[in-house]
């Protein structure tokens, strides 16, 4: 059974939330509420969970139930369907060149697994870097991108 409950106060029509144990509780207008177990607007296990419940019955009695969870619903933030968008806008948050073409190879690696020199070109067109072959040739010079198959490339990772 549920120890809590949410109440409306009959004179100010406050939402409180009340142990249902009790006989009795004064709402904040003075007004001496009966606790009867008709007049419970919810039912809650823990005080944690009471707290959410007055503000949702609060909210409903206002008339804006459908905002109130709206508002204390989590954001979603919608990821890019296009691997390219989102391999550029990290990469693009690296302040040197070298930075932004680990950063490149690094992201298309984890997107794509391996990426081809087309990939590449795109994704440094959009980060305004010019000559790709000439950038991942030094990459892979560096040992930061290897070649595993003819024509394909892959960040080297340090993390297994």
């Amino acid at each position: 059974m549920s120890m809590y409950g949410v109440l409306v106060c009959p004179r100010c029509k406050r939402a409180k939330g009340v142990d249902l144990r009790q006989k009795t509780t004064t709402c904040v207008c003075g007004f001496e509420i009966r606790v009867i177990p008709a007049r419970v607007k919810a039912r809650a296990e823990s005080a944690r969970e009471l707290a959410r419940l007055v503000g949702q019955v609060s909210a409903d009695i206002a008339g804006g139930g459908e905002a109130y969870q709206k508002a204390t619903a989590p954001i979603r933030h919608k990821r890019s369907r296009n691997v390219y968008l989102r391999v550029v806008a990290i990469a693009s948050k690296r302040s040197d060149r070298v930075g932004r073409l680990r950063a490149a190879a690094t992201e298309l690696t984890r997107e794509l697994e391996v990426f081809s020199l087309d990939d590449w070109e795109r994704v440094l067109g959009s980060l305004g870097i010019p000559r790709a072959e000439i950038a991942l040739s030094a990459l892979v010079r560096d040992n930061v991108v290897f070649e595993p198959k003819t024509g394909f490339y892959r960040a080297v990772s340090l993390n297994p």
